[in-house]
C-alpha cells in the first residue's frame, strides 16, 4: 500500500490513508505537504486512499437521494456505456446529482470535458470527475452547489480514490485535463454581496450588522480546536461563513476530532454544512 502512495506522489498527486473502519484520515494532513519521507512513517494497513485536492479539483456526483435499486441500475449502465450514457440519458424524475448535470445550462460543455479527463464510479453509483487547476482561478469547496453535486477544490479537501474499496475506474488518462469552458469560471466566480433578510428564528445563527455574532465565535472555536459542542458549533460557524463569504473548508479541521469514542466524520461535516447552506439561502434574496 505504501508503494501505491509513492506512485501517486511520483505522478504529482498527494494521497493520505483513510481508515476502512471509520472512513476518516488516520494522519494529520491539513496544510501539510505529503512527502515520500512522510509516507514511509504512516501505517497504511487496512486503509484506503484519499486524494488531496492539491493542484486538482473534483466534481463529486452523489446518488444519496435515489433508491439503491435505481442507483445501481444507473451504475450498471454507466459501466457498460461509459460517460457517453450521459449524452443520451433522459431525465424522467429525479436522478439526484445526475439530474444536475443533465439539466445544466452547461450540459454539452460539461460532457465534452468529461471525455478528456479521469472519471471513476463510487460504490453507491455516484461519480468523481477530476480536473487540473488553472492559474487565475480562486478555487474553493462548494458543498451542495447543485442538488446531489459537491465540488471538492480546497487544498485540504479530498476524495476517496481508486484503488480504494468501492471505487472503479471509468476512464483513465495519462494526464488530467484542465477544464475548458464557462462552467468552471462561473462556479468559482467571487460571490457578489447579497442583501439578506433575517427573521427572529435565525437571529442566533446569522451575523449582525457589526459582525459580532455567535457564528463567528463558533468559527474561531473550530479553527483553534477548542470546540466542545461540535455539531452545533459547525452549524453556527457555517452559517456565519456563508453570509460573510468565508471559505467553509477552513472548518474541515473538525473532521477526525474525537469526543469520547465518537469520531467526527466527513459525512457529518457535509450534512451539517449543507443544512447551514440551506438555512442561509432560505433567508437570502
Amino acid at each position: 500500500m505504501t508503494k501505491t502512495a509513492h506512485s501517486f506522489l511520483d505522478k504529482g498527486y498527494q494521497v493520505i490513508p483513510l481508515s476502512r473502519k471509520t472512513n476518516t484520515p488516520v494522519t494529520k494532513f491539513k496544510d501539510i505537504q505529503i512527502t515520500h519521507e512522510l509516507i514511509d512513517t504512516i501505517n497504511w494497513t487496512n486503509c484506503d486512499y484519499a486524494l488531496l485536492m492539491r493542484g486538482i479539483w473534483c466534481i463529486d456526483i452523489d446518488t444519496h437521494n435515489l433508491t439503491d435499486e435505481l442507483a445501481q441500475q444507473i451504475k450498471s449502465m454507466i459501466k457498460i456505456f461509459g460517460s457517453d450514457l450521459l449524452s443520451v440519458l433522459k431525465v424522467n424524475g429525479d436522478l439526484d446529482g445526475y439530474s444536475s448535470i443533465l439539466n445544466n445550462e452547461f450540459k454539452s460543455e460539461l460532457l465534452d470535458n468529461f471525455k478528456n479527463t479521469y472519471m471513476e464510479l463510487t460504490a453507491s453509483g455516484g461519480m468523481h470527475i477530476l480536473f487540473r487547476k488553472q492559474e487565475g482561478i480562486d478555487y474553493s469547496q462548494k458543498i451542495g452547489v447543485l442538488d446531489g453535486m459537491d465540488i471538492k477544490a480546497n487544498e485540504n479537501n479530498y476524495v476517496k480514490i481508486f484503488p480504494s474499496v468501492g471505487r472503479e475506474v471509468l476512464q483513465s488518462v495519462s494526464e488530467l485535463s484542465v477544464y475548458h469552458g464557462e462552467f468552471e469560471k462561473e462556479l468559482f466566480k467571487p460571490r457578489q454581496t447579497r442583501q439578506t433578510v433575517t427573521t427572529q428564528y435565525f437571529s442566533d445563527y446569522l451575523p449582525s450588522a457589526k459582525g459580532n455574532h455567535a457564528g463567528k465565535e463558533a468559527f474561531e472555536r473550530i479553527a483553534t480546536g477548542s470546540s466542545s459542542n461540535r455539531n452545533d458549533d459547525l452549524f453556527k460557524a457555517a452559517c456565519w461563513a456563508f453570509e460573510n463569504n468565508q471559505d467553509v473548508s477552513e472548518l474541515y479541521s473538525i473532521v477526525g476530532t474525537i469526543k469520547g469514542r465518537d469520531v467526527f466524520t466527513p459525512e457529518e461535516f457535509e450534512r451539517t454544512v449543507e443544512s447551514a447552506r440551506r438555512k442561509v439561502n432560505f433567508v437570502t434574496y
